[in-house]
């Protein structure tokens, strides 16, 4: 038999797992990891949109500094995030500008070249700084329709002035796409004062949430761009306008939703508000005006047979089918109606709205 080596203790080193000293994944907060030791949810669900997402995707945007935008949370890394914003928005031989001080920007480049951009790439020398006026004179030469650049380049450690580069590419009337994975949460980020258009991030760096979410705060500058594509994007999981997105429930204007036991309620009251202006789901249609339409049903049998559902109007992200309310709860789920009701309904299945059983 062979013998058994036994590794002796080391009692002057503390007997506990290392802690993570990188620039990511970073080490979670006690209450974060409390949270993730839940069941899991539905993650289309209603009642997933309205008390998990949207809460989450509008403290993100008070991250992110803007107000104009939206941010958009998806599965995946930082990475993740860089290639959801190429997909969106770059066609075949849209001449790009990429700013390549390490590894990072060099990343960017690869991802731009497989969505088949023409890319012109501006090198920075290893932790110096940009040659403001030779990158203006570039991004004159080159006419790029996206300038893209890293925040903070985590192969080197160099921070680049974002608002000075976003100033001189909007000058230019092109696009600015910022790679913040290890800057967004731990320095100054200002997505709308710098005209930063594509803001991309992921979860596990100074967030310090696990790893496995990607993040884009997108403005209005680049939803138009991604409404004006004349091809759809290469990939639907990551199409940041009307692709992944489509899985969140949402309501249409003017619609009452089917009852979650399958029937179809009463007429819902009539729309009082002005739709947001939006595009249409597909984003092909530029100016088309839609409102999202949040039903709450009654909370049980004891609920008025005359007011069956509340509609009202809410803001929606553009390009998408997520309604963003202020505060609401999930509806509740409404028991089928008597015999009787269903007798009533069936001798006046004519009339609009009545209730179908079955």
């Amino acid at each position: 038999m062979t013998p058994t080596t036994t590794e002796k203790i080391q009692w002057a080193v503390p007997q506990a797992r290392e802690i993570l000293m990188i620039p990511g994944p970073t080490e979670l907060p006690f209450p974060v990891i409390q949270a993730m030791n839940q069941a899991p949810v539905i993650h289309y669900d209603q009642s997933f949109d309205l008390a998990v997402l949207e809460p989450v995707n509008l403290a993100l945007k008070k991250v992110f500094q803007t107000v104009a935008g939206e941010v958009i949370t998806m599965p995946g890394s930082g990475r993740t995030a860089l290639e959801s914003g190429a997909l969106s928005l770059v066609e075949p031989e849209d001449p790009v500008l990429v700013i390549v001080a390490g590894r990072f920007g060099l990343l960017m480049r690869e991802v731009m070249e497989r969505v088949g951009a023409t890319v012109t790439e501006f090198t920075v020398e290893t932790g110096k700084p940009i040659d403001m006026a030779k990158l203006e004179k570039e991004i004159s030469r080159v006419k790029p329709k996206i300038v893209t650049m890293v925040h903070n380049e985590t192969s080197t450690g160099a921070t680049y002035p974002a608002g000075d580069v976003a100033k001189i590419v909007k000058g230019h009337g092109a696009l600015f796409f910022l790679d913040t994975v290890s800057s967004l949460a731990g320095i100054d980020v200002r997505t709308d004062e710098w005209g930063v258009d594509l803001n991309m991030t992921g979860s596990q760096k100074c967030l310090a949430a696990p790893l496995g979410m990607a993040l884009i705060g997108v403005t209005p500058p680049a939803w138009d761009a991604m409404e004006r594509r004349k091809h759809k994007a290469s990939s639907w999981v990551y199409d940041s306008c009307g692709g992944a997105s489509h899985g969140f429930p949402s309501r249409a204007a003017g619609a009452c939703p089917t009852a979650p036991d399958g029937r179809s309620p009463s007429p819902c009251p009539p729309i009082s508000c002005t739709p947001w202006p939006l595009p249409s789901a597909s984003c092909s249609r530029k100016g088309s005006r839609r409102a999202s339409v949040v039903t709450r049903w009654p909370p049980g049998p004891s609920a008025p047979a005359s007011t069956p559902c509340a509609s009202k109007c809410s803001r929606t992200r553009r390009c998408s089918r997520t309604p963003y309310p202020a505060s609401r709860r999930p509806r509740a789920s409404t028991p089928r109606p008597s015999s009787s009701t269903c007798a009533r309904a069936t001798a006046s299945s004519s009339a609009p709205g009545s209730t179908r059983c079955a």
